[in-house]
């Protein structure tokens, strides 16, 4: 932040760094020694594992997912500090110049998405994986950037934003099986989606009626 570079990037960047570090600590001091040929920690107790919803295939990770989306929806409408937010993510000078402290704001953001990526890793172990192994470096990161673009960072769309890109990605199997498509199928849609929401936002508020006459060729 200090030196002006965009958060995005450095998130971007700086995911090699933290599975480098997760790497040193599964395949170092953290990891089981039954475990020598896919190191990993030891299993979560039964007593501290995430069960299922009412006895399906979804486990209750989902729901704490929703709440949050929804905990942080109602902090940025509805608290000042939320809405402080808000005017530095729109426009990190202008609140600059009414007085906002834009750094630190930036930063209790940065905070707060990275709580709630470790949150959501944790979820993963203790919901699916029952331990920690490289089986967790799946990209979600990257997976959740883009959500968040699609869904213009609203915590409340990123709900049906991200269901949507779940069934993208649990879609790649069904893709080969049923169409004999390569499973970088997923990967064209998810691409194909992202350029045609960066379009719509880029076009929007285009007065069209001034760029036809604008471009209106002479008689």
């Amino acid at each position: 932040q200090y030196r002006g570079v965009n958060e995005t990037i450095s998130s971007l960047l700086l995911a090699y760094t933290a599975i480098a570090l997760f790497k040193q600590f599964v395949e170092g001091p953290l990891q089981h020694p039954a475990t020598l040929n896919k190191p990993s920690t030891r299993a979560l107790e039964e007593s501290l594992r995430i069960g299922t919803i009412a006895g399906s295939d979804v486990h209750w990770g989902l729901v704490i997912g929703v709440l949050v989306c929804i905990g942080f929806g109602l902090w940025l409408a509805f608290t000042p500090r939320g809405f402080a937010v808000r005017v530095v993510g729109g426009n990190p000078r202008a609140a600059q110049l009414v007085g906002l402290p834009a750094s630190a704001l930036i930063l209790l953001a940065c905070a707060l998405g990275g709580g709630s990526a470790g949150l959501a890793g944790a979820i993963e172990v203790a919901a699916v994986h029952t331990n920690a192994n490289a089986s967790l470096i799946a990209g979600y990161g990257y997976a959740g950037i883009l959500v968040s673009f699609i869904a213009r960072h609203n915590p409340i769309a990123i709900v049906p934003v991200a269901i949507l890109f779940g069934g993208f990605g649990a879609a790649g199997s069904l893709l080969q099986r049923r169409l004999d498509l390569p499973d970088a199928s997923v990967l064209v849609l998810q691409g194909i989606a992202f350029v045609l929401i960066l379009a719509s936002e880029a076009l929007r508020g285009v007065d069209w009626r001034a760029a036809a006459v604008r471009f209106k060729p002479p008689p």
